[in-house]
């Protein structure tokens, strides 16, 4: 109980601070992002926080596996709230998430069965590059429909998600696409946008990523992968 409470929260605390530095991309962007519907986004990021703690907590307990993912969903509620108000993804916060995350990842690794080590550092490098290769390709084929930002972030998230497997890479980018489509789709339907109309894509294959990791297993059991 202590665990779970001390969990909750430090992830109350990470989604605070991510809302601050969210401000501040937001800022720097020469947005305006001193509305009240920000300030409501920045208490909903540190809830979701708090409960992303508890379940990480729960999945992982006290290890390098919880850190890391940690870093993974701070990173993804920083960006969710950038992308929203900017259409934009800030590099520095995307950097930094790969640059702390992947030697958490890597002892993690190292820190289990030496067959598994080996395998799991494998597969993080190659889903790493062939992400970042098929996200530059559809970057260039639908003409500025995946951004830049977009190109850095999915790759940095299939390096996290190939620590749990390769199957959670291809899940989880799947589901980021499958629920930035439906909302597209509905938001086309509803004539809240037109077809060239900008749509922020992060914070699907953020949804996408963090859902992968928390409740992934149940989903590829269930659809029976």
């Amino acid at each position: 109980m202590i665990g779970e409470a001390l969990a909750i929260i430090f992830g109350y605390l990470v989604g605070r601070r991510r809302a601050r530095r969210a401000r501040r991309n937001i800022a720097s962007i020469n947005f305006d992002a001193a509305a009240d519907s920000f300030a409501i986004s920045a208490r909903i990021a540190a809830i979701v926080g708090a409960a992303l703690g508890l379940l990480l907590y729960r999945k992982f307990e006290l290890s390098f596996e919880l850190l890391a993912f940690a870093i993974m969903c701070g990173m993804c509620i920083e960006h969710t709230l950038t992308d929203f108000y900017t259409h934009r993804l800030v590099r520095s916060t995307t950097r930094r998430a790969a640059i702390i995350g992947a030697p958490l990842l890597i002892l993690a690794a190292l820190n289990s069965a030496v067959d598994f080590e080996v395998g799991v550092i494998l597969v993080m490098i190659a889903s790493f590059g062939v992400v970042l290769f098929a996200f530059k390709l559809l970057a260039r084929v639908s003409r500025g429909g995946i951004g830049s930002g977009d190109v850095r972030l999915a790759p940095v998230l299939a390096m996290f998600l190939a620590y749990l497997g390769a199957q959670f890479v291809v899940f989880g980018l799947a589901l980021g696409f499958i629920l930035g489509g439906l909302v597209a789709v509905a938001m086309l339907l509803t004539r809240r946008a037109s077809r060239s109309t900008p749509i922020a894509f992060g914070p699907y294959l953020c949804l996408g990523a963090v859902t992968m990791v928390i409740s992934g297993r149940q989903i590829i059991n269930f659809l029976g992968v």
